[in-house]
């Protein structure tokens, strides 16, 4: 073989051709790395799509995944939404990682503002229904959560009868209606209803069951508009319209949102609120329902010691709210009567069944069971 002497100036030449090569290759490895078989060359844009998911599941999956590794609410939502997306759709969903949303939990590393199963499930709604679809939707569940008693029956059974996947703690809890979307407010309203600590075990739990609840919820509501059937069922309080006719935009324009004001910012009208008594005597209850069962039209009773403002909502056998009979008006004290006939917030005639009524007055919360035929 002939051997070829090179001059230093050949050899210099041919190696900064090689570097500009060798450069090129590296390049174009780190920019363009090789494809995995199968997978697509750009991430589509949103919405990706969605498949019917099973409400169950997502319940049982919810409450797992709070304690999954210590992620909590934020994540446990999302994660159950998002991974049986990957089972059902497979990619772009197998391209996304789930633990981004931890960032969520306890309103935002425990800052306590938007509850963070609200704030996963919300997210999973986003990238998979349009953005009209996502907004109606999240409105809904948002109002939902706010008028819930959480734990909801369901949570509560299934830890009763060990179906979760953690069946460390299986008595049913305490449940109670916060009337906001916010976790502090959530979080505080169940410990002392339950009278147990913020960092209790048994709130934990709590947080654990209602992550099952709001995934649950999000996957039934995706599901009702897929099937076309969805139709909202949340009617906000009196307070809020009566509140933002002075300060919403066609009057001080001067405040934004859909949250119960006078949870936060009391009543300086006084129209809406009156001093509540710290306890109540046993003469405060529900007096029950008649006539008992009903077909269409039933009066339900109760009796208050002070005045105080009432509200009154009937929901169905899974915690669904169906109707606001009384939305956060001001009772004096003694009896009163109210009357349902029947109907959902849409006027639509509900099907025979058990539904539950639940009245807070002030710190009180009370559920009775009627029923149609």
């Amino acid at each position: 073989m002939e051997q070829r002497v090179l001059s230093r100036k050949d050899f210099l030449r041919t190696s900064a051709k090689l570097a500009v090569g060798l450069t090129a290759g590296i390049g174009a490895m780190t920019l363009f790395p090789k494809r995995a078989a199968g997978a697509p060359s750009t991430i589509p844009d949103l919405p990706w799509p969605y498949a019917e998911l099973d409400v169950e599941e997502a319940r049982r999956r919810g409450h797992q995944g709070f304690y999954d590794e210590n992620r909590a609410c934020s994540y446990g939502s999302f994660h159950t939404i998002i991974t049986m997306l990957q089972e059902q759709v497979g990619e772009p969903y197998t391209l996304m990682p789930t633990a981004f949303l931890e960032w969520g939990r306890g309103g935002g590393w425990g800052w306590g503002t938007l509850c963070g199963a609200l704030t996963g499930a919300l997210t999973a709604m986003n990238i998979c229904q349009p953005k009209s679809t996502a907004s109606k939707l999240g409105d809904e569940l948002v109002g939902w959560y706010t008028q819930t008693a959480f734990p909801t029956d369901i949570s509560n059974q299934y830890a009763v009868e060990g179906r979760f996947a953690d069946t460390t703690n299986r008595e049913a809890q305490v449940q109670t209606v916060c009337g906001s979307p916010l976790c502090h407010i959530s979080v505080d309203t169940w410990v002392a209803a339950a009278n147990v600590g913020a960092t209790s075990a048994e709130r934990r739990e709590r947080c654990g069951r209602l992550t099952g609840d709001v995934a649950a919820y999000a996957v039934k509501l995706m599901n009702d508009d897929r099937r076309e059937v969805f139709a909202p069922l949340y009617a906000a309080p009196a307070s809020v319209a009566y509140c933002m006719s002075c300060h919403g935009k066609d009057g001080l324009d001067d405040s934004l949102g859909k949250m119960e004001c006078t949870q936060c910012h009391g009543d300086h009208t006084g129209r809406l609120t009156a001093k509540m008594p710290d306890s109540f005597a046993p003469t405060h209850q529900a007096r029950g329902h008649y006539p008992i069962p009903f077909s269409p039209r039933t009066t339900i009773r109760f009796t208050i010691p002070s005045a105080a403002v009432v509200w009154l909502a009937v929901y169905d056998v899974h915690g669904q709210l169906v109707k606001n009979l009384v939305n956060l008006e001001h009772y004096a004290q003694g009896p009163h009567d109210v009357s349902w006939d029947g109907t959902d917030n849409r006027n639509h005639q509900v099907a025979s069944g058990t539904y539950f009524y639940r009245l807070q007055a002030g710190s009180h919360t009370e559920t009775q069971r009627l029923v149609i035929f």
